[in-house]
């Protein structure tokens, strides 16, 4: 199953990708998008503008699994099947735009959770297969490859995972689990979603 990071040209499809998987997904969905339906472009507005952003953004990894097939004239196409944004945090990856020039954690009342060694590593920020290709391990390889690297240089991997899926990140190597997304006392998503379990894979301590 080949990977490779993604290309400008690809950006459209990897938005249609993200677009179709997070649909329904309860927070992205529901909650975030509560009228994607009346107003299907805007949706799908926020995704091309959200992978646009990404792909310029040098603390992110766009990464793209695909298939090669032949067109009817013989010549060989990719199709991608799959894609992976990974966030590189800490020291050297500073974002210009955030607080103090720091990288913010996904959610302010979990914030903690990212701090002593964990501080600095890579964060699987979203990850999607199409329909078409799922189950068939495109979703393993896309997140295996963020956790390799923090391996490579010894620092945390994490992610949020989304409803029914922490036994798939688990079986990837994400195997602490240190919190809720809707833990901490005023917490607008509490009792709000099913998922979102904040799992890490730690760093070896020297």
């Amino acid at each position: 199953m080949p990977l490779r990071l993604a290309r400008a040209h690809d950006l459209p499809v990897i938005a249609t990708i993200f677009a179709t998987a997070f649909y329904d997904e309860e927070v992205m969905g529901p909650l975030m998008h509560p009228h994607r339906q009346d107003y299907p472009q805007d949706y799908r507005r926020y995704w091309d503008n959200k992978v646009t952003e990404w792909y310029w953004d040098y603390s992110h990894q766009l990464v793209v699994t695909y298939n090669v097939k032949q067109t009817c004239e013989g010549r060989e196409k990719e199709v991608l099947t799959g894609v992976g944004d990974w966030l590189r945090h800490g020291k050297g990856w500073e974002r210009y735009w955030g607080i103090r020039g720091k990288w913010d954690p996904p959610f302010s009342y979990t914030k903690y959770l990212w701090s002593g060694t964990r501080d600095t590593g890579w964060y699987l920020n979203f990850l999607a297969v199409s329909p078409a290709y799922q189950n068939r391990g495109y979703g393993r390889i896309l997140a295996t490859w963020g956790l390799e690297r923090a391996k490579q240089e010894n620092v945390a991997a994490s992610v949020i995972s989304g409803t029914g899926k922490d036994t798939f990140y688990r079986m990837c190597g994400f195997e602490v689990e240190a919190g809720r997304v809707s833990d901490g006392e005023g917490n607008p998503l509490k009792d709000k979603t099913e998922g979102g379990s904040i799992l890490f894979s730690d760093p070896k301590v020297e």
